[in-house]
């Protein structure tokens, strides 16, 4: 990849929208929390060595069971106030330093209690946190809480019930995340996304992290109506079902290189990202957590353009498609765009 193309998507204004929270520990910060907390849950002290093979994914698993084994650390250690703000705070400064200018943060409040915080606690510290730190970067963010698959559903909807308050300026969204393989029926927990309509929250959920689930997203698509389907590239896999996300406007916030690291396909060249774009899929690029995946998204753009997946035109669309499909109020939107687009006028590369 030649220098000027990695040197343009670094400092074009991006749109994330698939980003997991407890997906930002990176191995300094681990080291801090653990040795503050004891080592409580390891068996001994851990070198930085360790410990980085431990946060970060060194191999592309076998499976997506294999890849979520990497956030047993951050559910170890960030269970404290000072946990979650350096972890948040950390994520913002790595945002801006790739110019990512709009983000959406999603975790599960439920697993970071076990010292005591609530699930409304534990959003009111990231909220809070998030606030200080844009009013010095200028970012603008919303925040999303999961439902958890394996969870029962009597506490995923008791989680919902308790944030709910904290609804409608940047709290928007739930989700519906966790071991796939292992709960693979979304429907099992209906009610979750019932209870989340009348509470308010816009939905979006995780699905298509399995080879051959298409079946599973066209349900979830026909049964829940979802505004976004975090993951989702087997939807390839169904005409269908494509022709349906382009008719509902229903966009998949893929995440290529997490997709690889859990086994889904083989590399880069073998997404089928460019075959959604050419059936008329909506479709953002995301991360999915950036110190997990050790990513970038300005790497994540590399990587397709240099797979072939997309030309630059292409990728600055999908850029501005994500921020056209962010939960944020429409005049909100059309003021991040309008800033999007002025900064691109005089770039004939991004011409779409």
């Amino acid at each position: 990849m030649e220098r000027w193309v990695a040197d343009l998507c670094r400092r074009m204004p991006k749109a994330e929208l698939h980003l997991h929270l407890d997906g930002a520990m990176d191995t300094s910060a681990a080291i801090q929390l653990a040795a503050k907390t004891g080592w409580a849950g390891l068996d001994r002290p851990l070198g930085y060595k360790e410990l980085y093979k431990r946060a970060v994914v060194q191999q592309n698993a076998r499976n997506q069971h294999e890849l979520l084994e990497y956030f047993e650390l951050p559910g170890l250690l960030l269970h404290t106030e000072e946990a979650m703000r350096m972890i948040t705070r950390s994520l913002m400064i790595e945002k801006a330093a790739d110019n990512v200018r709009y983000f959406e943060i999603r975790w599960a409040p439920v697993f970071h209690r076990a010292r005591g915080l609530s699930s409304r606690q534990v959003v009111e510290i990231v909220q809070d946190e998030c606030e200080r730190v844009a009013a010095a970067t200028g970012q603008t963010f919303r925040l999303i809480v999961c439902g958890i698959r394996t969870l029962p559903l009597e506490e995923n909807i008791r989680m919902l019930e308790e944030v709910a308050p904290l609804l409608g300026d940047k709290l928007v969204a739930a989700d519906y995340a966790g071991l796939e393989a292992t709960s693979p029926d979304t429907m099992a927990q209906e009610s979750f996304f019932i209870r989340a309509r009348e509470l308010g929250f816009a939905i979006t959920l995780h699905c298509g992290e399995l080879p051959g689930s298409a079946p599973r997203i066209l349900e979830a698509v026909e049964k829940l109506s979802p505004r976004r389907i975090a993951h989702g590239p087997p939807s390839i896999d169904d005409p269908g079902l494509c022709a349906l996300l382009k008719e509902k406007g229903i966009m998949l916030d893929l995440c290529p290189t997490s997709n690889i690291q859990g086994g889904l396909f083989p590399d880069h060249e073998s997404y089928p990202l460019r075959d959604l774009i050419k059936a008329g899929v909506p479709v953002s690029v995301n991360t999915d957590g950036n110190a997990l995946n050790d990513l970038t998204l300005s790497d994540e753009y590399l990587r397709l353009l240099d797979a072939g997946q997309l030309d630059l035109a292409t990728l600055w669309r999908l850029n501005l498609d994500a921020l056209s499909h962010a939960f944020l109020p429409e005049d909100e939107k059309a003021a991040l765009l309008a800033e999007f687009k002025h900064w691109a006028e005089l770039i004939p590369e991004l011409d779409v």
